[in-house]
């Protein structure tokens, strides 16, 4: 068990890591702050594609020893590509569809189709029918009169489907890129979504009732469309976002990270005061003593008066335990609701609190970030630079720290890297050369502003490191990139 729970913090760790990269290189304002890299929309993949329909299983088999399988689907609605479809009578409703592939299910089933036509519409789609004898048959009419010949493709669990085979115009060779099993539940879905062209702050008021559907495909296509939004579109919706569904979903100890950081974000953009301590008593794993602790305090709630329960804390951190991975949103949302007095409780419950795990401090750094990049006029980018100069002193966050403090321009911290290149870290190569990194971004800085009264000083530091640490300045310097 202690294993398997070291693996899990090391997966953990190197998650947060990755989220810190990926949080510190995205521009700002282009997506969710806490929703890492969510899948492309269903609305995306549609309007790429050609066409779009809905296709019913009639049947699957395979051929040659069982090496090449072939699926069979009939047309039952198009969400895309009607207009193209007009007129062509291989692509009319009820028409049968053949791809080289398993369509997983049971006939009757429905499937998701995307189409891709040809540069040049005057190739043959031999694919296009079900099997030679399909095949044979359009070649046949196409040489004589262009009549319908009937075609039948058997159903091992219904009776046979009847397909008109149309042969006036040439089938199109179109490429099947994706076909997936959907719901009729996920089908109305599709035909209710909204368009693509419309303001994303009105779109994502409809996403918003689906994001934990029972349908798995509904809810993650929901949670992808807010990942992929402004965080400005996503503030513009606070006022439809629900405080009680919140609380439920960040109260789930099986919600997943990626979700876990958009709920707490939203919860502090729409929720009380009172859920900031909501959301400080929710950051932590969640053990069995928790949830025992947890039935123990609504026992005394219930049975005894309120007098005698005690004060509040009001929203005070207590990380006893390591963070819940994915609480970098409820951080973000907790500094949301508190402001600065929320700042100080985090830093003491964070930098000043001894043993803290590295998921915590991590997930500090990633709600700093959102704050510094989103949400300046409620903690000034100041007093953010402050927080993060103080895990200067934490040995595992001392790269990390100065990476964002070269990032935002906080040349002020230059004294303090220079003493510690020659007194804490005189034995750490890696943080000595982000020092290093940093009085060169500084130097850089400091030809196209002014005012960067600290670039002297970064230049004389950089001579002197040349004359007594020259090997630290042979290996490539990397660049630390425009700030955030």
């Amino acid at each position: 068990m202690n294993g398997s729970n070291s693996i899990r913090r090391s997966i953990v760790v190197l998650g947060l890591a990755i989220g810190l990269l990926t949080f510190a290189l995205r521009p700002a304002s282009l997506a969710c702050p806490f929703c890492l890299s969510p899948p492309q929309t269903l609305t995306e993949q549609i309007s790429r594609a050609d066409l779009v329909l809905i296709a019913e299983l009639v049947r699957f088999r395979v051929y040659d020893n069982e090496t090449r399988p072939e699926s069979t689907l009939r047309i039952r609605r198009y969400l895309v590509g009607e207009e193209i479809a007009a007129g062509r009578e291989d692509l009319a409703i009820g028409q049968p569809i053949v791809i080289a592939a398993e369509a997983a299910g049971e006939p009757g089933d429905l499937f998701l189709m995307y189409g891709e036509l040809p540069e040049s519409s005057d190739s043959l789609a031999q694919s296009t029918f079900a099997d030679t004898d399909a095949n044979q048959a359009l070649q046949t009419d196409n040489e004589n009169d262009g009549s319908v010949r009937q075609v039948s493709f058997e159903s091992p669990s219904k009776a046979d489907f009847q397909f008109s085979v149309m042969t006036s115009t040439p089938p199109l060779r179109i490429s099947w890129n994706e076909t997936t099993a959907v719901s009729s539940v996920m089908v109305d879905y599709l035909r209710a979504l909204p368009a693509k062209e419309e303001p994303q702050s009105q779109r994502l008021q409809f996403f918003l009732r689906f994001l934990e559907h029972a349908d798995p495909m509904i809810a993650i296509d929901a949670w992808a469309e807010f990942g992929n939004s402004k965080y400005e579109d996503v503030v513009a919706v606070r006022k439809f976002m629900s405080p009680e569904k919140l609380r439920a979903w960040i109260a789930d100890p099986l919600m997943s990270p990626e979700r876990l950081g958009l709920y707490g974000m939203m919860l502090g953009l729409c929720g009380s005061p009172d859920d900031a301590q909501f959301l400080a008593e929710h950051m932590h794993e969640i053990t069995e003593i928790d949830r025992f602790l947890s039935g123990h305090r609504q026992f005394m709630d219930h049975h005894l008066p309120q007098n005698n329960v005690g004060q509040k804390s009001h929203g005070r951190v207590e990380l006893t335990r390591g963070v819940r991975y994915g609480s970098e949103g409820l951080m973000g949302g907790y500094l949301l609701l508190t402001g600065e007095a929320g700042l100080r409780d985090l830093e003491d419950a964070v930098v000043f609190s001894a043993d803290v795990p590295g998921t915590t401090s991590h997930a500090f750094v990633q709600s700093l970030q959102f704050m510094w990049s989103y949400e300046s006029d409620l903690i000034a980018q100041e007093r953010i630079c402050q927080s993060m100069e103080l895990l200067l002193a934490n040995e595992t966050m001392r790269e990390i720290a100065i990476t964002n403090l070269s990032r935002w321009e906080h040349w002020t911290a230059l004294p303090e890297l220079t003493a510690m290149f020659y007194e804490s870290c005189s034995n750490d190569r890696e943080t000595q050369r982000a020092i290093l990194q940093f009085a060169q971004a500084c130097i850089k800085a400091g030809k196209s502003k002014d005012t960067n009264d600290a670039a002297a000083d970064a230049a004389e530091f950089i001579c002197h490191v040349q004359g007594s640490h020259p090997e630290l300045l042979s290996a490539p310097v990397r660049d630390f990139g425009p700030p955030q």
